[in-house]
């Protein structure tokens, strides 16, 4: 049975320098002076009278996918919040349509099905690949727009699909331009066979197979079931080839498989790369005494201090942060995957109007070639779907208490 709720905002958010700079955000997005409120008879406005605009999301708040889902659910709830205790999109309060897909391709599918069929123009779409790459399937010639919570697919030039985080190409990028810097060039993959964690691999193998590259020597390469209780065979195999470096592509609880048997096979003083959906608290905490002693995440600059960032960057992630704060999170992939996605759609439709069509949309999100977000800044284009660059890839670190920053921008050494 599919899971439903609509939900509407109503948590206030009072603290002046966020707020101001979300306005100081939203100013520099090209919004408009024009106002949706209405005039009544003592010369005062009121947006009582104004339809609510809901957001459509299928995301995965059960299941595999959960650990993205639940957050991706939260931060969108508290965005919404935010954003209508400033008055709304032209004085239209965002109302959210939420469904959970529980992790499921056809559930996911049959939760869109009746948005598309009912003219929906907008759908945050996913949260895992296989939920997404499902409802990718429907997307049609004139919309609506469907965004991708999730890198791992494709997102098709001139398509009405989008895609949101750091594509694995730029995840790899970085970790082997850190690896480099460290002199890190004896190198071991392992990878789950699910679709996040299979689909890392060829993108690695391209990438070694570049001159550039060509000083790396991959030793290993060994998979899992992400639902086995024990890799420890895997493992063996891996330490018997006496890597300098272990790169591992998984998200979620097999991560967890993974550092166990490190530890078991006295291998956590071997430097770890993971996908940086793994970089988060409670995830770190949880694992605290089987982590390896150094390990390394590829992370957007929602990850670091505000101050530490270009002006441009710093006021947007300032503004993420301290919504996550107040709703008790902790910066990291499952809320940013949402929050990123949702601002170019807030940007589109103070622009357009709330009315505005899936093509209007599209052309909008499109023409964003210098769009601060909490990923860095979206270089948008009928070509680029992503709109994230290596620029906007930073690795971090876990210190035993939180994530730091561990490299500058693309994974190379910090000036």
């Amino acid at each position: 049975m599919n899971f439903h709720r609509s939900r509407n905002s109503v948590t206030r958010f009072s603290v002046v320098a966020v707020l101001a700079a979300f306005s100081l955000f939203m100013a520099a997005c090209g919004s408009s002076s024009s106002s949706s409120s209405t005039t009544v008879a003592n010369g005062s406005t009121t947006t009582a009278s104004l339809s609510p605009y809901i957001f459509h999301a299928d995301l995965s708040e059960t299941g595999a996918g959960s650990f993205l889902g639940s957050r991706q659910a939260k931060a969108l709830t508290d965005l919404a919040d935010y954003v209508n205790s400033t008055g709304g999109i032209k004085g239209h309060k965002i109302q959210l349509d939420i469904e959970d897909n529980q992790s499921s391709p056809a559930t996911s599918v049959s939760i869109a099905t009746p948005w598309i069929a009912q003219n929906v123009q907008f759908i945050f779409n996913g949260s895992i690949a296989a939920a997404a790459k499902a409802v990718d399937a429907l997307a049609g010639k004139t919309g609506p727009v469907i965004y991708d919570l999730t890198p791992v697919n494709p997102a098709p030039p001139n398509s009405y699909i989008f895609a949101s985080g750091i594509s694995f190409k730029l995840d790899f990028e970085a970790i082997l331009n850190m690896l480099r810097s460290k002199g890190l060039m004896k190198i071991a993959f392992l990878n789950s066979t699910d679709v996040s964690g299979a689909v890392g691999w060829p993108v690695l193998q391209s990438l070694l197979a570049l001159p550039a590259n060509s000083g790396f020597q991959l030793v290993s390469h060994q998979s899992f079931d992400p639902a086995a209780v024990s890799i420890t065979t895997q493992m063996s195999v891996i330490k018997a080839a006496n890597p300098q470096a272990l790169i591992v592509w998984t998200t979620g609880t097999p991560i967890g498989t993974v550092f166990h048997a490190q530890s078991q096979l006295g291998m956590s003083a071997i430097p770890t790369f993971t996908h940086g959906g793994n970089a988060v608290t409670g995830e770190m905490q949880h694992l605290q005494s089987v982590l390896p002693k150094e390990i390394y995440f590829p992370t957007g600059p929602l990850y670091l201090p505000p101050s530490s960032l270009p002006s441009n960057l710093a006021s947007v992630v300032s503004t993420f942060q301290s919504i996550v704060a107040k709703a008790g999170g902790h910066p990291n992939d499952g809320w940013g995957l949402a929050y990123a996605p949702a601002l170019m759609l807030i940007a589109a439709l103070d622009h357009y109007g709330v009315n505005a069509t899936s093509t209007q949309i599209k052309s909008y999100i499109e023409s964003l070639s210098s769009f601060p977000n909490i990923y860095g800044v979206f270089h948008m284009s009928p070509d680029n779907h992503t709109g994230i660059d290596l620029q906007g890839v930073y690795m971090t670190t876990w210190n035993g208490t939180t994530f730091v920053q561990a490299s500058g921008p693309g994974g190379l050494p910090k000036s």
